[in-house]
């Protein structure tokens, strides 16, 4: 059978390659765009190099505090079925509505340095911990026996879980450096008085400063975000958490200190909401739910329909789709962005074309989503499905009728990214039409305190919507497939 559809792939290779090759080609068209524009050259200063050296201490902090976090959290995560829900609110919300809780909740302190790392540290511990607890569940239970009777001392039991649970540590304290590391909405919210590498692209970019300037940094982010994408892939992912009959113990003084922590991040979700207890703006408000809601539904859609015709050329024989995905979410957003900003001068500021930057954006994520609940289709059943059908009538009609759980979640959860997108919606939008996380950012870094209190309310909003979107895609139940 395997001979027969790579004979038949042969003549299916060239129609269905051209969307994902189209794809990646308007995906890379605006960094080419931005290299053309400013030139390539390397003039790095003292203070592009401080930025520098600020972007990597700080997201090793981050990666640090996000992981001790997230062994705080561990306990509850494995005792409390409800813990996991109530700590990754503010994981799932939009980082700048969360951003905007830490803010009133810590007051000052978050104007610093330090501000920072702890924004990035509280928002990816729940995150840290979720790997933590899918490693832990995965441990042998016989060896978890073992331990119970064999090791009397504390330490040997710490250091035998600590080794177990290495795979989690590594991936969680690696992929946190490099959301910290790339991260644009923290540092702008925080004022823009420590900013991040990705943000001094976008301060250089959108000032006076020379073209040099903007060249170098624009360089230096794209070798540092694709070196960092060529380590990522090279980590193994943790394992599941399906193995295990049952979860490690946890002790009485881990679960109360597990406990109070999981309490500040039920006052964090308070306060991520409390705004709406105080509406303010209403009268401008429909103009940027109205682009936001738009640009999603138009975006979400684009992108499961891309992600539908990379399965339908992966079932023709191509890997291309998984290059393409690497790419996508290597590449820094912010320089995206800009490069998008110069391709689209003749229609900037409309919801087609921040449409048409949210689906190359999220794309990559409706793929991640969909392709996983593909490949749980026994693979015999997909090669005779191809061969007998066609790669196009084979995956349409499993996307229709096997996978329709599984896109209508995939359709949900592009949503909610499209909604919560912060970085595409400032630099891509003006204020006449301007999505709600756009309005949000600029008010609450305005200097009237009256915008700000919008900002505020448009924020919870914003976090309200997003995450009501999220609930209702895990509400729909996906189908394992035996066929």
């Amino acid at each position: 059978m395997e001979a027969e559809v790579a004979e038949r792939n042969r003549h299916w290779v060239r129609p269905y390659l051209l969307p994902p090759l189209f794809f990646l080609i308007a995906y890379t068209t605006p960094y080419a765009l931005l290299l053309a524009n400013y030139g390539v050259a390397l003039a790095v200063d003292s203070y592009t190099l401080r930025v520098f050296g600020f972007t990597v201490a700080q997201a090793l902090l981050s990666a640090a505090l996000s992981l001790a976090g997230g062994f705080a959290l561990l306990p509850a995560y494995l005792r409390l079925p409800w813990a996991r829900a109530v700590a990754l609110i503010p994981f799932f919300a939009p980082a700048l509505s969360t951003v905007d809780a830490l803010i009133r909740l810590h007051g000052d302190v978050m104007y610093s340095p330090w501000g920072v790392v702890l924004a990035h540290g509280v928002y990816y511990a729940p995150y840290a911990a979720l790997l933590l607890e899918a490693n832990a569940r995965s441990i042998p239970a016989d060896l978890l026996d073992a331990v119970d009777i064999y090791a009397r001392r504390a330490a040997a039991r710490l250091r035998i879980f600590m080794y177990e649970l290495r795979p989690a540590v590594l991936y969680s304290f690696y992929t946190v450096f490099v959301f910290s590391f790339l991260s644009f909405t923290t540092p702008l919210l925080l004022g823009g008085r420590y900013p991040t590498l990705e943000l001094l692209v976008y301060i250089y970019a959108t000032s006076f400063a020379s073209s040099n300037l903007v060249s170098t940094t624009i360089l230096l982010t794209l070798a540092v975000s694709l070196a960092l994408a060529i380590l990522f892939f090279k980590l193994p992912a943790p394992p599941s958490a399906e193995q295990a009959p049952r979860p490690p113990r946890v002790g009485a003084a881990a679960l109360a200190a597990s406990t109070a922590v999981l309490a500040y991040y039920v006052i964090l979700s308070f306060y991520l909401f409390q705004p709406l207890a105080q509406p303010r703006g209403l009268g401008e408000l429909a103009q940027p739910l109205t682009t936001s809601v738009l640009v999603a539904v138009l975006s979400a859609t684009s992108s499961l329909m891309a992600a539908i015709s990379f399965l339908i050329a992966e079932s023709a024989g191509k890997r291309h789709p998984v290059a393409i995905y690497i790419v996508a979410i290597s590449l820094s957003k912010s320089l995206f962005a800009l490069g998008f900003f110069h391709l689209a001068q003749p229609l900037y500021g409309t919801a087609l074309i921040l449409a048409a930057a949210h689906t190359l954006v999220i794309t990559p994520l409706a793929y991640s989503l969909i392709k996983p609940a593909w490949e749980k289709i026994r693979q015999d059943v997909r090669e005779a499905c191809v061969l007998y059908l066609g790669p196009f009538k084979c995956v349409t009609r499993i996307a229709t009728e096997m996978l329709g759980p599984t896109v209508l979640q995939t359709w949900l959860m592009s949503l909610a990214s499209s909604l919560s997108e912060t970085t595409l919606a400032l630099i891509l939008t003006t204020g006449g039409s301007e999505t709600l996380s756009a309005a949000a950012v600029r008010l609450l870094t305005s200097r009237a305190p009256d915008l700000i209190e919008t900002g505020h309310f448009y924020s919870a909003l914003l976090a309200t919507i997003v995450l009501a979107t999220l609930a209702a895609s895990r509400l729909v139940k996906t189908r394992p497939f035996t066929i």
